[in-house]
């Protein structure tokens, strides 16, 4: 259900991923006014959570939803429409009705080059704004992933890592400033780095995830643009001989630093 954190200043809204055991650990769900960063290796859950997520922002407040609408923004192929109606009913809880399409409420745009962000960003505020004349406003933005829409677009140099610095820094101030102005829940996907022993911090800086030694991807100051960070892994059961699935907060100004097991269905992500 959905839940308002309140503390001494704030009360912070929630939207539900509809997976009850990562709620629980995010207490109620994604933070509204803050960038919310998912990151992981391939096939580990994250582009599945932000469907289920952009669904169930749709749902009433009694349901974890803001009966809102969301912008989607995708890098690498098509949107994966089939995935999305695949998981809807079971989200939503109900058949999908014809009549008000959910799928209506999810505004996609795909970008290939980070260059083009900082326009897109614009138009990403245009269509809140304009979203606030409708029924239906737009409390979620994802973005899936910054990684892929950065990756080969800048020369391994020293200026060329310096220009993706300058760019990545002007993204991030632009989402953060999404988040907190308009209200706004962001969620960002990221990917991981392979840890290599000869790397300065090897030993004390890095995550498990299929055996290997990683981090998050884009480097420490990409770090600074984000509120909270998810680490979504998976492992070899020796038994069963299937991946277990592991969702872990390592970044939050709220949030204890605990983890929760989950699993991948036709019906979306689940508990274990």
């Amino acid at each position: 259900m959905s839940k308002a954190v309140s503390n001494e200043k704030t009360i912070v809204q929630k939207i539900a991923t509809r997976c009850n055991v990562i709620d629980r650990i995010m207490q109620g769900g994604v933070s509204v006014g803050e960038v919310t960063e998912l990151c992981g290796e391939n096939a580990t859950g994250k582009t599945q959570l932000c469907l289920q997520t952009s669904i169930a922002c749709q749902l009433p407040p009694s349901l974890g939803g803001m009966f809102g609408a969301s912008i989607y923004i995708h890098s690498i192929g098509p949107f994966p429409i089939r995935r999305l109606t695949g998981i809807m009913p079971h989200i939503l809880q109900s058949p999908i009705n014809q009549i008000d399409n959910p799928c209506d409420h999810i505004t996609t745009k795909q970008v290939e080059s980070p260059h083009e962000l900082p326009d897109v960003l614009d138009w990403v505020v245009k269509l809140i704004k304009y979203s606030h004349n409708t029924c239906r406003h737009i409390r979620l933005v994802v973005i899936d992933s910054i990684a892929s829409i950065c990756a080969s677009h800048f020369e391994n140099t020293v200026e060329g890592l310096d220009s993706r610095t300058q760019l990545l820094r002007a993204i991030g101030y632009g989402l953060h400033s999404i988040a907190s102005t308009l209200n706004v829940a962001v969620i960002v996907v990221n990917n991981v780095v392979d840890v290599f022993p000869s790397d300065r911090d090897s030993s004390t800086n890095f995550m498990m995830s299929s055996g290997r030694k990683v981090r998050p991807a884009l480097g420490k100051g990409w770090t600074r643009n984000i509120a909270t960070r998810l680490f979504l892994s998976k492992a070899l059961n020796p038994v069963t001989q299937t991946s277990d699935r592991l969702c872990s907060v390592l970044l939050s100004p709220t949030l204890e630093l605990d983890a929760c097991r989950f699993k991948i269905t036709e019906k979306g992500v689940r508990d274990e």
